[in-house]
């Protein structure tokens, strides 16, 4: 009796582990899959960055160079409203 539950016991652990490796198999396929999807994201962005004239591994201080010009257009743009003006119609 006891060769019998521990059978059962041995096929409950394989069947286990068959599940568990069968999970694994399609996690692995899915990140795959997933990796290969960047990858290719990843070209198309780097080839669209070449077509604004920027290499991929300058496009950080790109960024930053743009952002840094669009708060110091914003900044003058501000500096030219009539604030008071405006100020002063509103209190009418």
């Amino acid at each position: 009796m006891a060769g019998a539950k521990e059978q059962a016991q041995y096929e409950k652990q394989i069947n286990s582990l068959k599940d568990a490796l069968r999970k694994s198999r399609d996690l692995r396929e899915r990140a795959l899959s997933q990796k290969e999807l960047l990858v290719q994201q990843r070209e198309k962005l780097y080839k669209r960055a070449e077509e604004y004239g920027v290499k991929p591994e300058e496009l950080g201080d790109r960024i930053s160079s743009l952002k840094e010009e669009m708060d110091r257009l914003l900044e003058e743009a501000a500096s030219l409203i009539p604030w008071d003006l405006l100020e002063k119609e509103r209190s009418r």
